[in-house]
Order: structure tokens, then sequence, then C-alpha cells
């Protein structure tokens, strides 16, 4: 897969998938296992925290495992960890809060960078300077579905993903 469009396919998988599973747990092997389950489960697109223990190892066990599968890396704060991050094989990264540097490096078609939004100059900012899809968080603490609904309305062009507070 040519590396401008590994952006395009985890928005789509995302886009088709509705969901971005979040996984955290306290050791890689338990990582690993719930990664293992989940994707045979039927979930499409992962994203393994960045405070798991062993994020990279487990990140590269499961690109390795799953390739056709859109896993990436959240709570990335900084510049030095994404990098880290698409090395190791992540289709896409997820901030929360925007971290320019980050979008400066993934605009080049790397992976998929989401930054993290709480606002409406926010929501601008992160997609004028390209970003294809933002992240509402801490959604719960805002209103849920409701706060959502009333960014959609100046927003329907910006994709947004609801972030935190939300447990299936």
């Amino acid at each position: 897969m040519a590396v401008s469009s590994i952006a395009d396919k985890v928005l789509t998988d995302i886009q088709n998938s509705g969901i971005i599973a979040c996984l955290r747990a306290q050791s890689a092997e338990i990582a690993i296992e719930a990664a293992r389950a989940a994707l045979h489960g039927g979930i499409s697109v992962l994203e393994v925290v960045m405070s798991n223990p062993g994020v990279l190892e487990v990140l590269k066990c499961l690109v390795q495992e799953y390739p056709s599968k859109s896993i990436g890396v959240g709570t990335v704060l900084d510049g030095r960890d994404a990098k880290d991050a698409m090395k190791s094989g992540a289709k896409f990264l997820m901030s929360p809060a925007t971290v320019k540097d980050i979008l400066d490096d993934v605009t080049r078609g790397q992976a998929l960078y989401i930054p993290g939004v709480m606002t409406p100059t926010e929501i601008l900012f992160a997609f004028n300077a390209g970003a294809k899809l933002v992240k509402v968080y801490p959604v719960s603490a805002l209103g849920g579905v409701q706060y959502i609904a009333a960014l959609r309305k100046p927003f329907p062009h910006i994709p947004m993903v609801a972030s935190q507070g939300i447990t299936i």
C-alpha cells in the first residue's frame, strides 16, 4: 500500500465501522490477548493507548498479525512518541489535544492523525491545519450526544469522533 493512502484507508475503515476500540491493559501480554479477542470478534479499528506497558512491542506484534486492520496508538502527546509509534507500524495516532508537530508530520501521508478538540475554535483550527478527522474529547463532560449534535450544525463538513465516557 502506498504511504499516501494509509490515512485514507484508516479514515474509510473508521467511517465504515463506526467505532474505534480503545485498549488499556496492565501488561503487554494482557493487551495482546485482549486485542486478539477484539480483532477476531470483528473490531477493525483498534487504538492501543500509549500508557500500556510495552506499547510499541504490542503494536509491532498486532500489526504483523493483522496487517489489514487499522491499528494505531492513542494518547500521543509529542512528536517523539508519534515517530516511534509510526516506526512500529501505527496506521493512526490519536491525542487528547491538537499537537501541531504531529499534525505537520503526518499530513505528509505517514499515518492518519486524529487530534483531540473540545471547542468550535479548536475544531476549525485542527481541520484548517490538515486534520481529516477530529476527536471531540472529553465528550461525556461536555454534554455527550447533545454536544456533538450542536457541533455538527456549523461543521457538517468536518468528520468527528466522540471520545471518553462511551462504554459498551
